[in-house]
């Protein structure tokens, strides 16, 4: 199962893991598949950090789960913050996840059990390179600290196989178990 997305910077494609964050899996292909990332921007970059987007709206922020608001952590003990290229769901705190996801820049432990993870990166290093030398307006205004001053755009996404769909695996609600269609 991967995903390209496709940014102004160039393309980033990753393994997205069905199998061991089946729900946080179902929202973001669900997500990508109605054109919902489409045109939205990498509105924080924190270099030796992560860049995140996934928001709506030219300020990023914001976004809704395929089942409107938010939805449950989904922990494994196999998907970890262990290295560069890790894809993880963007919260609040916990049980908040909806839209937005990030993608580490090197190794975050601190952050296992916090976030999901759901994914990590194939191809596109020197595109993810790109953008951790991108600048920030900086300053001291939260919402400014780490904006990029030009901020990578996400044209459209490719969802290249879903074996969720291909075997007709649905998550009905955001708190039920999977339900198989025909």
């Amino acid at each position: 199962m991967s995903v390209t997305i496709h940014t102004s910077l160039g393309d980033l494609k990753f393994e997205i893991f069905c199998d061991t964050a089946p729900k946080t899996s179902f929202n973001f292909l669900a997500l990508c598949a109605s054109n919902y990332y489409d045109n939205s921007i990498f509105h924080r970059n924190m270099k030796g950090f992560m860049i995140q987007g996934g928001g709506i709206g030219s300020s990023g922020k914001g976004g809704e789960s395929i089942w409107g608001g938010s939805f449950e952590d989904q922990f494994h003990q196999d998907n970890i913050h262990d290295k560069r290229g890790m894809l993880s769901m963007a919260n609040k705190g916990p049980n908040t996840n909806a839209s937005q996801f990030f993608i580490t820049y090197a190794s975050q432990p601190h952050l296992n059990n916090v976030y999901t993870v759901f994914g990590k990166m194939l191809e596109g290093w020197e595109v993810l390179d790109k953008m951790e030398k991108l600048p920030v307006i900086g300053g001291t205004k939260k919402s400014e600290a780490y904006r990029p001053v030009d901020p990578p755009v996400i044209y459209k996404m490719t969802i290249h196989a879903n074996p969720l769909a291909d075997e007709g695996i649905i998550y009905p609600d955001k708190h039920g178990g999977p339900e198989k269609v025909q």
